[in-house]
């Protein structure tokens, strides 16, 4: 839609939509990308799968659900109040500042890398820890705030806002 990224997407900064799916592309770390998937094709290959998908996040979400995805990372630099059953939904807060202020919502502050006061590794190994122990039983802020219930959202195929 005119190269515009929603709403929130501009008040954090962003001037189009280019730009948002570089953050995305930044997000994959240097694995090697195993496929790329049609929206909500199943898994063929383990690693790195990358989906075709609107940005919209319950769409997006959905797809990875509908794909076979059974624990959801979802980054947010603004604080998206997000959660998508049937699978747990763990949010990592990309700054600090709105960890705090979303405590409650927030699973994982990966600000800290920002700050100075951890690695990309020493998160992604929180990270990790946090998946095992959330595909194990834990419960994740989402799940303990009870989001998700109108979160699946499948795509119909067209502009999704």
């Amino acid at each position: 839609m005119d190269n515009n990224p929603a709403p929130g997407n501009k008040k954090g900064g962003l001037t189009t939509i280019l730009e948002k799916s570089l953050g995305a592309v930044a997000k994959g770390g240097n694995s090697i990308l195993k496929d790329v998937l049609s929206y909500a094709e199943p898994l063929k290959n383990k690693g790195f799968n990358f989906m075709d998908s609107p940005g919209y996040d319950p769409v997006s979400v959905t797809g990875q659900v509908a794909s076979g995805a059974n624990v959801i990372c979802f980054t947010t630099g603004r604080g998206s109040c997000f959660g998508c059953k049937p699978v747990p939904s763990l949010k990592l807060a990309t700054n600090t500042t709105m960890f705090n202020r979303m405590s409650e919502d927030m699973d994982v502050n990966c600000g800290t890398v920002i700050d100075g006061e951890e690695t990309v590794e020493q998160v992604g190994k929180r990270v990790f820890e946090l998946v095992l122990k959330t595909a194990s039983g834990s419960s994740s802020k989402s799940e303990l705030n009870g989001y998700g219930d109108e979160e699946f959202n499948p795509w119909q195929v067209g502009v999704v806002m």
